[in-house]
Formats: structure tokens, sequence, C-alpha cells
């Protein structure tokens, strides 16, 4: 039986979806609403009450339905290319010919770190000064040293929240490093596609970002010193390069007329029934 297999990070897992949130109670054992979870300030973080597994609410599940399949959600939430990568490596063995392969690509400029026995993703891009300089994993900052000292005052947490704020989009790294992890995300994203077509299964990719990645590793090479810029020594990627993936979706998964999910962070439930008819529309109806 022919079946749909994606990955990706949190966006295509289903995070904050109400079928992978554990209820948070009060004393009466009545569900807190979202404003009285947030107006427990410290003692709640959403990070404690969402399910590691991918929800039925999610797109893939509704597509799969749509097309009368079963599915595989391999995506887990923080993923970066990396470990994308690393799902469809390791999903590979169970596609077989003929089924449907679904990479929903995250951003480009996230960075995971890999242990054995956890994985973290230090990235945020608003520093939230009521957390000091938080990361997007509590707890991250500290495992580092980064957690403020005693001694800092308020205008040297403004400073390191400033630096943060601009930095962060290429998670703390400098233009060099930046366009080296960049450049073979690109190589990886080339070979995971050869290799899932490998396969004999169709093989389609999206992205969560409107910025394609060949955009994204331009924008970087123009603030390299002009030493380093011209003329490539390496290939250049336009040579090599093939991947086709569709960035016109973005704008469907985050509609912006539609209120994300309760952490106000994720698409909701309406906005992966929304995706899924667009992927189905676009891609399969036919």
């Amino acid at each position: 039986m022919k079946r749909l297999h994606t990955f990706g990070c949190s966006i295509t897992q289903g995070f904050a979806l109400p079928d992978v949130v554990k209820p948070v109670c009060n004393d009466e054992g009545e569900p807190l609403t979202h404003k009285e979870m947030e107006a427990l300030g410290d003692n709640f973080n959403w990070n404690n009450v969402h399910l590691y597994q991918p929800s039925e609410y999610a797109w893939p599940k509704i597509l799969a339905d749509k097309l009368d399949v079963p599915v595989i959600n391999h995506a887990r939430r923080g993923a970066c290319f990396n470990q994308i990568s690393r799902q469809c490596a390791v999903g590979s063995k169970d596609i077989k010919p003929g089924d449907i392969v679904i990479v929903m690509w995250t951003y480009l400029s996230r960075l995971s770190l890999q242990w054995p026995a956890r994985t973290t993703v230090p990235f945020c891009n608003v520093p939230d000064p009521k957390s000091n300089w938080q990361t997007i994993i509590i707890g991250f900052n500290k495992f580092f040293g980064l957690s403020p000292s005693d001694n800092n005052t308020d205008d040297t947490d403004e400073h390191i929240r400033n630096w943060i704020h601009d930095s962060v989009r290429h998670t703390y790294l400098d233009y060099l490093s930046v366009y080296d992890r960049y450049y073979n995300s690109l190589v990886l994203q080339q070979m995971t596609d050869g290799f899932l077509k490998a396969t004999g299964a169709n093989v389609l990719h999206l992205s969560v970002e409107i910025d394609s990645v060949e955009q994204q590793l331009e924008q970087v090479r123009q603030e390299l010193p002009e030493s380093l810029k011209d003329p490539y020594s390496i290939p250049d990627p336009t040579e090599w390069y093939s991947v086709e993936v569709d960035y016109s979706c973005t704008p469907v998964i985050f509609d912006s007329k539609i209120p994300l999910a309760d952490n106000d962070m994720h698409p909701s439930v309406k906005h992966h029934k929304k995706f899924a008819d667009y992927v189905y529309n676009h891609y399969f109806e036919n």
C-alpha cells in the first residue's frame, strides 16, 4: 500500500495542537485558559506540557486522509536542516517505490547541537527582557555560561540583549562561519533529495520560509570580506544546486488572518487544515 512520509520541524509535527498538549488544571480540575497559564509566570513553561508526538490535527494527517493513504510523520520540534536530513536518512529504509515523501524544510539559520542524550536548538528571534537572555530552550544559556551574573547591571543586560537581537539571525556566529554552515546545508539538502528519489518515491520539498536558501546564502556572501567573496574556489551553488522547493506555501501555513495556536507561536488547527488543502489542490488533485 502506498504511504505518505513527512519530515520537518514542529510545524510539520503539529506542535501545540490540542491532542499533543497536556491540560494544565486548577485545584478544581478545570483546565486553565491561555491567559491564566500566562499569569503563572515563571511557574509555567509551555515546553513542559507538550507531548513529543505528531498531532492528528497536523497537516500530514489531514493530507493523508484526503489522499486515502496511511501517514508516517517523522517530524520533530526544533529540527534544523541537519536533523531533518537525519530524519530522512533514518526513515528512508521504510520508503517504498510509489510512496509520497514530503520534506518541509525549516529555517536555514537554525542551528542544533547534538548529544547522545539530548538535542538543543540555541535560537530565539526575540530576546525577552523579562527572561534576561532567553533562548528557545530554558537552561541552554546556563549550560553554556550565558546566564546573567549577579554583578550585571541593567545597562549590561540591555547591551547583551541588543547584541543577541542584532546577531540572532545567524545564531550567534560570524559571517564566515554562517556562510560555511549555509553552504553545507545546501549540500546536505541536495544529497537528501538524491537519496530520497533513489527510493523510487515521489518527493516534494516545501519550506517554512519565504526566502529561498540560495537567496539567504547570497545575502551572507555579501557580508563576507572582499577577499573571500570572489572568485569561487569552491563550486558555485548555481552550478550544482538543483533542489526544487516550494517557498510560496509559507504564507498559507502562517496565514496572518487566522489566530495562532494557544502558545501564540505555532500554526493552529485552522492553519493546518488550510495548508493541507493547499498541498492537495496544488500537487495532488489532478
